[in-house]
C-alpha cells in the first residue's frame, strides 16, 4: 500500500514537473502577440463585432497562467454614430492549465481597468446585443470545427477607473457613472463560473464591493441563457444607494433630502426565470429606519399575478418622511407616528388588484388596527373592500399624538376609551359602511346597520344609527360641554335613539327617529336642517303619554303649582314644526293633559325680541284642576285663544305688549245653584210693599229688604269659603269673550262679557303686570232667572277686583246692591204710597170725602201735598 501512495505522488510530482516545464517552455518560446488575429476571429464569429487589439499582449505566469492585454476596443454595430461599443486599457486574465491542456480554456481571473462602456438604445435597436455573422458549414470545416464555447471560471474579477454610460434617444435619457471600481472574489470553496457551451453562469460564495459604496455576498445560479432561470442567495451588507444614484445622475432633484437611501440593507433568497420572480425570506433595512421581512411569489411579468407575506418592524414615521423629505412642515408636532409597524399574514393581486390577509397597523402605544380582509380592485379607478377592527383606545393620546384639535379637547375625558369595527366598500367617490360599532368610553356605544357616503368632493352621508341605552350626561361630561346647566338633571342619565339619517355639508335629514329618555318619556320625530350657516329647519315630533312632573323634576325644574298635580301626569304632545335661528312655528299642534286636548298653531317670529303669535282651541278643562275655587268646580268647554304678543330681549314684563282674543263657549259652577240663591232673596222682598196702608209699614218692609241683603252676603260670603260642596247643584254662566290690550306691561284696557241664562256680566279695568302688579278691575253682572220678581232682573251687581297679582281680592257693591232693591221696592209701591199719604192727610183735616166736588180746592191741596210727601220719601230711598 505505501509503494502505491508512492508511486500516485511521483506520477503526481512528474505531471506537475512537465506541466511546469511546458508553462516555461511556452512563455519563453511563444510571442502571445502571434493570437492576435485568432483572438479578433473567434470574437467576430462570437459577437458580430470588430475587436481591435492595439496594445502589446504579454504573458502573466503567478498566480495563474494567463496574459495582460492593453488597448483594447470593440466596435458597435452599424447605424451607430459611435464607432465603439467598448474600450479598455489593459486587462489581466489568467486561463486554467489543465483545462489548456485538453484544448479548453477556462478564465480564473479577469482584472480591467479603464473600462469604457457606453450602452445606448436608438430607433427600437440597443447595442449590446451581439449578434454573429451566419456561417457555412463548409467554411467552418475548413477552420477545422466551429468555434469553442466560452468558458470561465473565475476566482476573482474585478474592474478600476470605469467609465460606464446608457444612453436612450427615443425618451432622451442619458444615465452614467465614472472612475466606477468593482471588485468580485469567491472565498474557499467558490467561484465565478460562466459557460457558454451550457449556458450557465454560477456565483457559488461570491462577494463583492463596488466603490465605497455595495458590498454584499453572493450565491446564486443563472441558467438557460435565451430564457434565464436564476435562483440563489443574495445578502448585501452595504448599499449607498444615493451616491450610486448620483454617480449615475438618477432622479438626483426628486431624491433631495432622501437621507433613507444612504443605507440599504437586504437578504434573502431568489429564484426566476423571465416570467416569474420568488423571494423567500426576504429582509431589509433602510438606514435604520424602515426594517422587515417580507416573502413574494411573482408569476407572469407580462400580466402579473403575485402572492406573499409582508412583516414589518416597527419604525418611526416621521424619520421615514423626514428622510424621504415628505410633509415635514406637516407632521410637525406629530409624535403619535414616532412608532409605527405594519404586519399582514399574507397578500395577494395582480397588476389591477391587491388582497390583503390580516393585515395590521399600529402607531405609538395607543393605536392598533386590524383588517381581516382587504381587497383593492381595479388601481386605475380603484375601490377598497374588507373589515376594520380598533380595539380600545385613547382618542385624546392619539390625536394629541397627531397635533389635532389639542384645545378644543382640552377636559374631554371621553375620548381616552374609544373603539371602532365594521365592514366597508368605497371608491373614489363613495364609501359604504355597515355593521359599524362605535364605543366610547363605558357610557356611550352606537351601532351603524349601514353608512352611506357619496361623492367626496361634496359628500352626502346616509345610513340607520342605534345608539343604545346612554347614560347621556356622563357622555356630555366627558366632552365638557353644558356641565353646569345639566347639574341635577338625572333625565339625561338613560338615553337612547335610532333613526335613519342623511346628511351633507350644510344639512341634515332625521327619519323616523325613535328616541327615549329612561323609563319617563319616548316619542319619534322626524327633522330636516338646511344650511348650517343660517340654518332652517323643519318636521314633526310625537311625544305620546308621559309625566310632565317626572319630566321637569328629572330636569330640575318645579313643576307647576296648580291643584291637581296628577294632572301632569298624563301629558301628550304632536305637532310639526318649522323654524330658523330666530323663529319657529308650530302647525297642527295637538296637546293633551289628561282629557284636556289643545289643537292649533302658534308661531313665534322672534326670539330676540320675543314676538309670537297664537291660535289655540281647548276643548275642555276645570279650573278647579289648576287653581283654588273653595271646592267648588268649574268646567270650561270649547276654550279659544287667538292673538299676538311681544316681550323685549331682556325678557322684563315692562316691556310686554299684545294683543289677545278670548273665547269660552261655557263655564259652568258646579257646587252652588245660582238660581236657588235669587229664588230665597226673590221670595224676602216678594213680600215688601204688601197693601198694609200703612207708610211707616212700608218702611218696615224695606228694613226687611236690607236684612235679606245682609243675609244674601252671609250666603255668599259662606259660599266664597273653602268647604265641601254639593256638586250636584250647578250654575251654567254660559259662554265668556274678552279682548285684551296690553301696553308695556299694562293690560289697559280689557273688556270682558259672560253671558248665560242665569246671569250676565260685562267689565273693563287693568293689570301691571310689572312694577305694582296692580289689579283694577270693574265688573256688572244682572240676573238673567226666569220666574222671578221683575225688579231683579233690573238689578245691576256691581264688583270690584283689586289688590296684586299675588294677593288679589274681590267685592261686591252691596250698598248700591241694597239701594238698588230699596230704589226698586219704592217704585213698585209709589202709588200705594200716595194714596196712603194722601188717606192720612184727609184722616188729619177732617176730609173723608176726598171726592166731594164740593171739596175740589181742598182735594187739589191734599194731592199736591200727599205727592210732594210720597216724592220726599222716594229721595228717601234712592228715587
Amino acid at each position: 500500500m505505501k509503494k502505491l501512495i508512492k508511486y500516485i505522488l511521483y506520477s503526481i510530482l512528474g505531471i506537475v514537473a512537465i506541466a511546469a516545464i511546458a508553462v516555461v517552455l511556452l512563455v519563453t518560446v511563444v510571442n502571445p502577440n502571434r493570437f492576435k488575429p485568432y483572438i479578433a476571429k473567434a470574437v467576430y464569429q462570437s459577437t458580430g463585432r470588430t475587436i481591435a487589439l492595439d496594445g502589446d499582449i504579454s504573458w502573466k505566469i503567478y498566480p495563474n497562467l494567463g496574459v495582460t492585454i492593453k488597448q483594447v476596443s470593440l466596435s458597435n454595430p452599424s447605424g451607430f454614430s459611435e464607432s465603439n461599443f467598448m474600450t479598455l486599457n489593459s486587462a489581466d486574465v489568467s486561463v486554467g492549465l489543465i483545462p489548456l491542456l485538453s484544448n479548453h480554456i477556462v478564465v480564473k481571473t479577469l482584472a480591467i481597468d479603464g473600462l469604457n462602456l457606453a450602452l445606448i438604445k436608438q430607433n427600437g435597436v440597443n447595442n449590446w446585443t451581439f449578434t454573429p455573422p451566419s456561417q457555412e458549414s463548409g467554411a467552418v470545416g475548413a477552420e477545422g470545427g466551429k468555434p469553442q464555447p466560452l468558458r470561465l471560471d473565475m476566482s476573482s474579477f474585478s474592474f478600476t477607473n470605469a467609465t460606464l454610460s446608457y444612453t436612450d434617444r427615443d425618451l432622451k435619457q442619458n444615465y452614467g457613472v465614472k472612475n466606477a471600481n468593482l471588485l468580485v472574489n469567491a472565498d474557499f470553496g467558490g467561484g465565478i463560473t460562466f459557460d457558454q457551451g451550457t449556458e450557465q453562469l454560477s456565483l457559488k460564495k461570491v462577494k463583492f464591493k463596488y466603490n465605497d459604496s455595495a458590498e454584499g455576498k453572493l450565491n446564486f445560479e443563472i441558467k438557460q441563457f435565451a430564457k434565464p432561470v436564476y435562483s440563489g442567495d443574495v445578502a448585501i451588507d452595504k448599499l449607498i444607494l444615493n451616491t450610486i444614484l448620483d454617480q449615475f445622475n438618477i432622479a438626483t432633484k426628486q431624491r433631495h433630502g432622501m437621507s433613507l437611501l444612504n443605507s440599504v440593507v437586504f437578504s434573502g433568497n431568489i429564484n426566476g426565470d423571465t416570467d416569474n420572480l420568488t423571494l423567500k425570506d426576504f429582509k431589509f433595512n433602510l438606514s435604520d429606519k424602515f426594517k422587515g421581512n417580507v416573502a413574494l411569489s411573482l408569476k407572469n411579468f407580462a400580466n402579473p399575478v403575485y402572492s406573499g407575506n409582508l412583516d414589518l418592524d416597527k419604525f418611526n414615521l416621521n424619520q421615514l418622511l423626514d428622510s424621504l423629505n415628505i410633509a415635514v412642515a406637516e407632521r410637525k408636532n406629530k409624535p403619535l407616528l414616532n412608532s409605527f409597524a405594519i404586519s399582514s399574514n399574507g397578500f395577494s393581486g395582480d397588476k389591477n388588484n391587491i388582497s390583503l390577509k390580516g393585515l395590521k397597523v399600529s402607531a405609538g402605544d395607543s393605536f392598533n388596527a386590524s383588517f381581516g380582509n382587504l381587497q383593492i380592485k381595479n388601481f386605475t379607478k380603484p375601490s377598497i373592500i374588507g373589515d376594520v377592527a380598533i380595539p380600545t383606545f385613547n382618542l385624546n393620546k392619539t390625536l394629541d399624538g397627531l397635533g389635532i384639535a389639542a384645545a378644543e379637547r382640552k377636559n374631554k375625558p371621553l375620548l381616552n376609551s374609544f373603539a371602532f369595527s365594521g365592514s366597508f366598500n368605497a371608491n373614489q367617490n363613495n364609501a359604504n359602511l355597515s355593521n359599524v360599532k362605535l364605543s366610547a368610553g363605558d357610557s356611550l356605544k352606537a351601532a351603524f346597520s349601514s353608512l352611506q357616503i357619496q361623492n367626496f368632493a361634496n359628500p352626502s352621508v346616509s345610513g340607520a344609527i342605534n345608539l343604545s341605552e346612554t347614560n347621556l350626561n356622563k357622555v356630555l361630561d366627558g366632552l365638557g360641554i353644558a356641565v353646569a346647566e345639566r347639574k341635577n338633571k338625572p333625565l339625561l342619565n338613560s338615553f337612547a335613539i335610532n333613526t335613519n339619517f342623511k346628511a351633507t355639508p350644510n344639512s341634515v335629514n332625521l327619519n323616523g327617529a325613535n328616541f327615549k329618555f329612561g323609563s319617563l318619556m319616548s316619542g319619534n320625530t322626524t327633522v330636516s336642517v338646511q344650511n348650517f350657516a343660517n340654518p332652517k329647519y323643519s318636521g314633526s315630533i310625537n311625544l305620546p303619554t308621559f309625566s310632565l312632573n317626572g319630566v321637569m323634576q328629572q330636569l330640575g325644574m318645579t313643576p307647576p303649582d296648580i291643584t291637581n298635580k296628577t294632572l301632569l301626569n298624563q301629558v301628550m304632545l304632536n305637532t310639526n314644526f318649522s323654524g330658523s335661528m330666530n323663529a319657529i312655528s308650530l302647525s297642527q299642534l295637538r296637546a293633551k293633559i289628561a282629557n284636556s286636548t289643545a289643537t292649533g298653531s302658534v308661531n313665534v317670529s322672534s326670539f330676540k325680541p320675543l314676538a309670537f303669535s297664537e291660535n289655540i282651541t281647548i276643548d275642555q278643562m276645570d279650573v278647579a284642576d289648576f287653581s283654588n275655587v273653595n271646592g267648588y268646580r268649574v268646567p270650561m268647554r270649547q276654550l279659544q285663544f287667538s292673538g299676538n304678543s311681544s316681550i323685549g330681549s331682556n325678557m322684563e314684563l315692562a316691556t310686554l305688549s299684545g294683543k289677545q282674543n278670548i273665547q269660552i263657549g261655557n263655564i259652568t259652577v258646579l257646587g252652588i245653584s245660582l238660581d236657588k240663591l235669587v229664588g230665597q232673596l226673590d221670595s224676602t222682598i216678594g213680600h215688601t210693599g204688601s197693601n198694609s196702608g200703612d207708610i211707616v209699614h212700608t218702611l218696615a218692609n224695606s228694613a226687611q229688604v236690607i236684612q235679606a241683603v245682609n243675609n244674601m252676603k252671609a250666603e255668599i260670603a259662606k259660599a266664597s269659603s273653602p268647604a265641601a260642596r254639593d256638586l250636584n247643584q250647578k250654575t251654567n254662566l254660559g259662554n265668556f269673550s274678552a279682548n285684551v290690550a296690553i301696553n308695556n306691561g299694562l293690560v289697559n284696557p280689557s273688556a270682558f262679557k259672560l253671558s248665560g241664562p242665569s246671569v250676565g256680566l260685562n267689565g273693563s279695568g287693568s293689570v301691571n303686570l310689572a312694577g305694582s302688579k296692580a289689579l283694577s278691575y270693574k265688573t256688572n253682572s244682572q240676573l238673567l232667572v226666569d220666574g222671578i220678581n221683575p225688579i231683579f232682573k233690573k238689578l245691576t251687581f256691581p264688583a270690584a277686583i283689586s289688590g296684586t297679582i299675588a294677593a288679589p281680592s274681590a267685592n261686591l257693591d252691596w250698598n248700591a246692591i241694597q239701594q238698588q232693591l230699596l230704589k226698586l221696592a219704592f217704585e213698585n209701591n209709589k202709588q200705594q204710597i200716595q194714596q196712603n199719604v194722601k188717606q192720612q192727610i184727609n184722616n188729619i183735616i177732617g176730609n173723608p170725602q176726598q171726592g166731594n166736588p164740593n171739596n175740589q180746592q181742598q182735594n187739589k191741596a191734599v194731592d199736591a201735598v200727599s205727592q210732594g210727601v210720597t216724592n220726599a220719601i222716594g229721595k228717601i230711598f234712592g228715587n
